[in-house]
């Protein structure tokens, strides 16, 4: 425009006055200063998009290494010793999800307090990521309280057994050596008395295979 004008003047074998030019040459200043923003902007728009881009991404990771451990959590197992090993490990590894969470957390909600648009999908997400959390948590919980009554069980299992096995000793000696019997009440006695432990074996036994370890 500002060349059109002074072309109509030269035209007319006439100089662009002097106000005019000054006029122009501050709209030619507005104006590269109005692209020089808009540059920005965009600029600035494209770096939200890439960081809200880069909140998914750690979003989805933690989400993945979640539902991994949760996954893990809920296995079935036999072997008590490396279940206490696993879980330690585990343990751990929900810990390091805890406080990326919280970081990535807080970050976010500064990055929602300046874009508000690409803040609320993110904190969606967040949201649902934090109750996978903690439904990660309560398993976790869950199966250390399975753990510890395992271990109870197990150490009286044992301790059963051993008494089984003692007795077996004493049934070898008994068929191999002389036998000597007792009156009737003494075989009542110990008749009743090794049918109320027997039972007690059984109930044993029952518990320890129907005992699971998962949630």
């Amino acid at each position: 425009m500002a060349e059109e004008q002074k072309n109509k003047y030269l035209g007319l074998y006439t100089i662009l006055p002097s106000e005019v030019s000054l006029q122009l040459a501050e709209v030619a200043l507005d104006l590269g200063t109005i692209h020089d923003q808009i540059q920005d902007k965009v600029k600035e728009v494209e770096q939200s998009k890439a960081m809200s881009q880069e909140f998914s991404r750690q979003i989805q990771k933690i989400a993945k290494d979640l539902t991994t451990i949760l996954t893990k959590l809920r296995a079935k197992t036999d072997d008590l010793v490396q279940a206490k090993t696993d879980q330690k490990l585990l343990g751990e590894e929900l810990d390091g999800c805890n406080l990326k969470l919280m970081e990535l957390d807080e970050a976010i909600q500064k990055f929602s307090e300046q874009n508000g648009q690409l803040g609320k999908p993110l904190a969606k997400k967040i949201g649902k990521l934090t109750e996978l959390h903690q439904q990660t948590v309560r398993q976790a919980e869950n199966r250390i309280s399975k753990l510890s009554q395992a271990a109870f069980h197990l150490e009286e299992y044992n301790e059963m057994l051993g008494l089984i096995l003692k007795w077996i000793e004493r049934a070898k000696v008994l068929v191999h050596g002389k036998i000597v019997w007792n009156s009737a009440s003494q075989l009542r006695e110990q008749y009743i008395s090794h049918q109320v432990t027997l039972r007690k074996i059984v109930v044993k036994e029952y518990l320890r295979e129907e005992f699971d370890l998962t949630g």
